[in-house]
Order: C-alpha cells, then sequence, then structure tokens
C-alpha cells in the first residue's frame, strides 16, 4: 500500500504559482463590491436617522439674522399665554399655557417654498423634554392670522401667501406647555425633515 505525506498531499492541492496574480483584480472587485454592500444601506439609515433625529445645534444670534437651510430667519417674539388670556378661543387647562413664538424668514435666491414648508417646530427645556408645534391640546387663537409653516400659508383673508426670496416672510409656532416654564429656561427649535436638505443640524433659539 504506497502512502503520501502531508506535504505532498498540500502540494498536490495547492493553487498554481500564478493563480494569486491572475485573479487579483476579481478579488479586489469582490472585497470592494462585498464593502459597498454592506456601508449603501448603513450610510442610507444613517441618513434616515438624522432626518428624524437632528442632534447638531446652530445657535441662533438673538434679535439678529441667522444663516441656515437656504434662507436667514430671526425671531421676532415670544410670549407665553396663561389660561384666561382673551386670545384663547377654546378651552386649555388651568395647568397648562400657550407659548407664542413669531419668527420671520427671508429665503435665499433658489430656495424652495416646498423645502421651507418640512420645517418642524420645537421648545425643549433644560432637562431634555420636548414639545412640538400645534399640538392636539392647543385652542383655537383670536388675533392676526400668521401662518404656521415656514413658507407658506393663509392671511386674514384667507388669500394664500408664499415666502419670496429677499423679502420677509413672518409665520407663527404655538405650543402648549406645563404653567409656570420660564421663558428664560427654555430653546426654540428649526428643523428640517424630508427635504433632501437634511444635515442633522437644526436650528436654536434661546428664549
Amino acid at each position: 500500500m504506497t502512502t503520501t505525506s502531508p506535504a505532498a498531499d498540500a502540494s498536490a492541492t495547492a493553487p498554481p504559482a500564478g493563480w494569486w496574480r491572475r485573479n487579483a483584480l476579481w478579488l479586489i472587485g469582490t472585497a470592494v463590491v462585498g464593502s459597498l454592500a454592506l456601508w449603501l444601506p448603513y450610510r442610507d439609515a444613517l441618513q434616515r436617522y438624522r432626518e428624524r433625529n437632528p442632534s447638531v445645534a446652530v445657535a441662533a444670534n438673538k434679535n439678529d439674522w441667522t444663516a441656515f437651510n437656504g434662507a436667514r430667519w430671526k425671531l421676532v417674539a415670544a410670549e407665553s399665554l396663561a389660561p384666561r388670556d382673551p386670545r384663547l378661543r377654546g378651552p386649555l387647562r388651568k395647568d397648562a399655557e400657550v407659548v407664542l413664538l413669531r419668527y420671520e424668514v427671508i429665503p435665499d435666491s433658489g430656495a424652495k417654498t416646498r423645502d421651507l414648508d418640512t420645517c418642524v417646530g420645537a421648545i425643549v427645556d433644560a432637562q431634555g423634554r420636548r414639545w412640538n408645534a400645534g399640538a392636539g391640546a392647543l385652542p383655537r387663537l383670536s388675533g392676526p392670522r400668521l401662518p404656521t409653516t415656514c413658507g407658506s400659508g393663509y392671511d386674514d383673508s384667507f388669500k394664500q401667501v408664499l415666502a419670496v426670496p429677499g423679502r420677509p416672510f413672518a409665520f407663527q409656532h404655538a405650543f402648549v406647555l406645563p404653567r409656570g416654564q420660564r421663558l428664560g429656561d427654555l430653546r426654540a427649535r428649526i428643523e428640517f425633515r424630508y427635504s433632501g436638505k437634511a444635515d442633522g443640524r437644526y436650528l436654536e433659539f434661546a428664549l
């Protein structure tokens, strides 16, 4: 009976000396494709997460214009309304208050209204609690009618108004917060989602 040594078996099954050189491009291509197959879904998932959870604050200049997302922004006024305020035309819990924020935005040349209208307004406190604009508990408000989105809306005569590059456009965000909040302890946010420009940043205003 004839036997072969382990060294002979390894020699018999080993690829020819030039195998690695002949297949180098194929191996590199396979590695690249495999890496892209893993990285591209991760990149897309990260982009979607940033769109839904912006985490990098751009501090707005108080009482001045701040450039952000293809426009300039300014917080014009911030005030709180107690439950018996005559401007409230609907019921409001006694332990709640309405905070009104009035903004102006000047779109840059080429800014699109539909992109501006993807804005999301929010208020956060030092503990990380968050309130979104236009909550379901918000009562009806009297007074001049202002758009609640950042690029379009309707005036008091229900005529559509649009943000125009180079001209200030006024809009308002309203929030229902627990009563007794100090405005100076709060921060307002303008965020953008699903506009194709979401990059993980948001505009932050001190109240």
